[in-house]
C-alpha cells in the first residue's frame, strides 16, 4: 500500500492528476448546468453524488498542487462548487442553487483534500 501511495505523489502523476482535475471540473460543470430531468438517474442521494464529486475534484486539485497547497485546492474547488450553484440559477434551466448541495460540496471537497494530504505525506517519506 505504501508503495502505492508513493507513486501516487509522483511528479508525473501529480501533472497527470492536474490535467485530469480540469477534466473532471468540465464534467462537473456540465452535470450541474444542463437541465435535471436530462441527468442519467444513478441511485445515489443528490447529496451524496456532491459529495462524491468534490471528494473527486477537490483530491485530484490538491495532488496536483502539492501538500503545502492543500488549503488552497480546497478553498479553489469549494469556490467552483459555488459558482455553479449560483450559475444554476442564472443558466435558465429549471436547477435552483441550494445551500445544502453547497455544504455536501464541502464535505466532498474536505475529504478528498485529506485523502490527498495522506497519500502526499506517505509518498515524501518514501
Amino acid at each position: 500500500m505504501k508503495q502505492l501511495l508513493s507513486f501516487l505523489a509522483a511528479p508525473i502523476v501529480r501533472r497527470i492528476a492536474g490535467i485530469t482535475s480540469l477534466l473532471v471540473a468540465v464534467a462537473i460543470a456540465i452535470l450541474s448546468l444542463v437541465p435535471g430531468r436530462t441527468l442519467p438517474d444513478v441511485h445515489l442521494s443528490d447529496k451524496a453524488e456532491h459529495a462524491i464529486a468534490y471528494m473527486v475534484l477537490s483530491g485530484l486539485i490538491c495532488l496536483w498542487l502539492g501538500r503545502e497547497r492543500i488549503m488552497r485546492g480546497t478553498i479553489l474547488a469549494v469556490g467552483y462548487g459555488a459558482v455553479l450553484e449560483i450559475a444554476q440559477a442564472l443558466a435558465g434551466t429549471g436547477r435552483t442553487p441550494s445551500l445544502l448541495d453547497g455544504a455536501a460540496n464541502l464535505l466532498g471537497a474536505c475529504i478528498g483534500a485529506g485523502l490527498a494530504w495522506v497519500t502526499l505525506a506517505i509518498g515524501r517519506a518514501r
